[in-house]
């Protein structure tokens, strides 16, 4: 347990680093629970001042672990062991609690995966702030709250008057992540930890996240330690990188040695099972000896239609409109790919496709029958229509076993005995890979790759003619990802399923679709043959997406100084802005805004190739100009875009 009395030196005690020294010198770090196996052993691993160090591995290799020991936070019951184990200079193996207590948020501080959950959602945002800068920097008063301003301009939150008001619920996933950051800064640490920073964040706010840590880094000299499973995220942040397996480092190097050249097998492993946009063309982990639906024949029929769908809520008395005049059709035994930013309406549209909700305009068709008069065949409906959630943990019942959670629907559809009941049910957990005792256990005792194979049983359980997969795959380390991606691909062709596949990463959609749609601001503004979608984008917002995928060979990186421009001098998006319901959407950010954008909103349109665009001045092969973002270039809502 680290604690007990202080023998360090009075400049290591106050975190005082000399010249030369590493911010984290860790030497054989050892960390056991009670009679169980170290969860870590033997770590060896060193940070010097201005330096990203990734580290990556599966889940429970002990990446988390490692962060946790040197915050010093692991549980009582914890024995760590080191030869070495220093701070900033501090030997935390030796150091009391106290002077641990001062380490954090000084010294050493932390960014988590979940910016809700670290930020509490009981204070506003800039007295979370404030409350760290009055204990480590000792300010008060005008002082304080011009350091804490300076520092949510630092960390790119715009107009840090108002954020500062508000609470986290208030701010948008990147901008919440962006105020978390600017907290772990509020007390000057010299070494930064980021576990799983971008996880949930779209590749747009990604990039920007990942240029400011780069920022960070280089502005601040301070050492960051990033940990990730998105090898194109430690690609284009990290300078040195540690392979962790079974909770060992098995391989460590600088990124271009370990990411372009791997040493190890595992390592090798995890970068194989990455998808990327330039690797897609195959199925990320699958068979690719049968191409599929791949790029599906106009010949198919098509199985949901949907029809000027308009979806609007009330918030804070205005109406927003989630799913705006969507006009789509999903043909049968296709990879339909949904893509687009958090807010874009992708997954209010899955809920209309399934069922669960119905729109205030327009209307929904599976196979000419209308779904709001579907009547007494709604039971048939909710066999042939299932879903799959991003969270697993959340969509079962914790108190259920599996096999009662994977009978439930089934018997809901279909009368049914328990015997035949039960049947079905080994032979769907056989089906996804897993072992028929699964049936008697609860959802806990299951890791998050196994918690979504029984989601998946779960769905296909109604023998099921379509399937809607919510973000199935996000949460997963990339080696368990392609074994998902992999199952998919095989229940697809062994029952002739259709799917619905909406994701965020666009290298997964790359892998997996036949056809893509991408959403913008609740509309459809680009449809057509995946692979003709990510060669040959028309669409200015579809070519922004394709820009801020992070590219897994570290050669390939952008300007972290340069908030517009990306690999190439392409720009990254920033969040939507509002603009007039007869104005296109995406004229604040495009760069070819013309006046027509401003006056006339654009309808999905023939463009090439049955290839459809929802915008008046599309991308041709003849244009060479990168993507650069007019909100960032300066914009002219009166006519063409001012640079």
């Amino acid at each position: 347990m680290i604690g007990a009395t202080s023998s360090a030196e009075a400049s290591r005690r106050d975190g005082v680093t000399s010249p030369g020294t590493p911010l984290l010198d860790i030497r054989n770090l050892t960390v056991a629970y009670a009679q169980a196996a170290p969860s870590v052993q033997d770590v060896t691993l060193r940070v010097e001042p201005g330096e990203i160090l990734g580290l990556i591995g599966e889940s429970g290799s002990g990446k988390s672990t490692v962060a946790m020991a040197a915050l010093g936070l692991l549980p009582r019951d914890a024995r760590v062991t080191a030869d070495r184990f220093d701070v900033c200079g501090v030997d935390l193996l030796s150091t009391s609690s106290r002077q641990l207590t001062m380490l954090r948020g000084s010294s050493i501080a932390m960014v988590f995966q979940d910016a809700m959950g670290a930020l509490d959602p009981c204070m506003r945002v800039g007295a979370q702030i404030a409350e760290v800068v009055k204990r480590h920097q000792r300010l008060k008063g005008a002082a304080c709250r011009r350091e804490v301003l300076d520092l949510m301009s630092r960390v790119g939150l715009p107009d840090p008057e108002t954020r500062a008001r508000q609470y986290p619920h208030q701010l948008s996933g990147g901008l919440r992540q962006r105020a978390a950051i600017a907290l772990a800064l509020a007390g000057k640490p010299k070494i930064l930890l980021a576990d799983e920073p971008t996880t949930a964040l779209d590749v747009t706010v990604q990039a920007g996240i990942l240029r400011l840590f780069r920022r960070i880094r280089d502005e601040l000299g301070v050492g960051i330690v990033l940990i990730s499973h998105d090898m194109g995220v430690i690609a284009q942040t990290a300078d040195r990188v540690a392979v962790m397996l079974d909770g060992k480092v098995i391989e460590q190097g600088t990124v271009e040695n370990v990411l372009l050249s791997p040493e190890t097998p595992y390592a090798r492993k995890l970068l194989e099972s990455a998808p990327t946009l330039d690797t897609a063309k195959t199925r990320t982990g699958a068979d690719t000896s049968d191409a599929g639906v791949r790029n599906s024949p106009p010949d198919r029929a098509d199985l949901i239609t949907v029809a000027g769908a308009t979806r609007c809520f009330r918030s804070k008395g205005r109406r927003v409109t989630a799913v705006d005049e969507v006009s789509l059709t999903v043909k049968q035994g296709e990879v339909l790919g949904v893509v687009g930013e958090s807010g874009s309406g992708k997954s209010t549209l899955a809920k209309l496709l399934v069922h669960l909700d119905t729109p205030d305009e327009g209307a929904l068709a599976m196979e000419g029958i209308e779904y709001a008069k579907l009547g007494s065949r709604a039971r048939r409906f909710r066999e042939a229509v299932q879903m799959v959630f991003q969270h697993p943990a959340g969509s079962l019942n914790p108190r259920l076993k599996v096999g009662t959670s994977i009978r439930e629907p089934m018997r809901s559809v279909r009368a049914m005995n328990r015997g035949e009941a039960g049947d079905r049910v080994r032979e769907l957990l056989r089906e996804v890979g897993l072992p028929e005792s699964s049936e008697h256990r609860l959802p806990h005792e299951f890791s998050g790759g196994q918690k979504q194979r029984i989601a998946i049983a779960r769905a296909l359980s109604c023998s099921p003619r379509v399937v809607i997969l919510d973000e199935p795959t996000s949460a997963l380390d990339v080696s368990v990802q392609a074994q998902v991606l992999d199952l998919l691909d095989r229940v697809r062709r062994q029952h002739d399923l259709t799917y619905v596949f909406i994701s965020h990463n666009l290298a997964v959609v790359r892998a997996v679709s036949d056809r893509v749609a991408v959403m913008y601001a609740g509309r459809v503004v680009e449809v057509g043959d995946g692979e003709t979608i990510f060669a040959n984008p028309r669409h200015w917002y579809t070519r922004a997406l394709l820009a801020a995928v992070p590219s897994t060979d570290p050669r390939n990186r952008d300007d972290p100084t340069d908030e517009a421009a990306g690999v190439d001098g392409r720009a990254r998006t920033p969040a939507p802005v509002s603009v007039d319901a007869a104005a296109c959407a995406f004229a604040t950010r495009c760069p070819q805004a013309q006046r027509r954008c401003w006056t006339e909103v654009p309808s999905l349109t023939v463009v090439h190739g049955g290839q459809q665009v929802a915008c008046h001045f599309p991308h041709l092969e003849s244009t060479t100009e990168p993507f650069e973002d007019s909100t960032t270039a300066g914009g002219d809502r009166t006519g063409r875009v001012s640079w």
